[in-house]
């Protein structure tokens, strides 16, 4: 019983990424997304063992064709694409908040800290995929994927921390 009930909170950790991760604001080649903000919260609520089979169910689901990437688009070519950095970025992005966060569970300092680490593996891993997708410098490619995100990015952290520390112990409570 407890591994269909385990079973059922990751599906529904990954249609929540699903439902979410579609918003966003077009700004050129890199949209502004939503699906960190959720990715966040999951991660920094949930162990290792939850978050990141929900983010690859998630990717895996994007990747066969359902519309669950920005814009509600979806496919390999989105992952293979010029996105395809980022995407591929909230698997390590997922690992290092939810390892942070189980780690050091009544610090509240974990959430934002480990938000922005995780936030800087998925500029590294955007940034580098987009130099070689476009085939751009890397100074070219970080005025695209990094710069225009960073005040977005200190919203959504903020967000998402004061989300996760009032909701972690009450889904903790769930899956336990």
């Amino acid at each position: 019983m407890k591994y269909i009930k385990n079973l059922t909170v990751r599906a529904i950790l990954a249609a929540a990424i699903c439902v979410i991760a579609p918003i966003c604001i077009p700004t050129g080649s890199v949209p502004v997304t939503a699906a960190t903000l959720i990715i966040f919260i999951i991660s920094a609520c949930t162990d290792i063992s939850f978050s990141l089979p929900a983010v690859l169910l998630y990717i895996a689901l994007g990747a066969f064709g359902l519309p669950v990437f920005s814009g509600f688009s979806g496919g390999f070519h989105i992952v293979a694409g010029v996105t395809g950095g980022f995407i591929l970025g909230y698997i390590p992005c997922t690992c290092a908040i939810s390892l942070i966060c189980s780690k050091f569970r009544e610090k509240k300092f974990a959430f934002p800290l480990s938000m922005l680490l995780g936030s800087f593996i998925c500029y590294i891993c955007g940034t580098a995929w987009h130099c070689f997708v476009t085939d751009s410098s890397l100074i070219s490619s970080a005025a695209v994927c990094i710069l225009p995100f960073i005040p977005g990015d200190i919203i959504k952290i903020a967000a998402a921390s004061a989300i996760s520390i009032s909701l972690r112990p009450r889904l903790r409570s769930i899956i336990k």
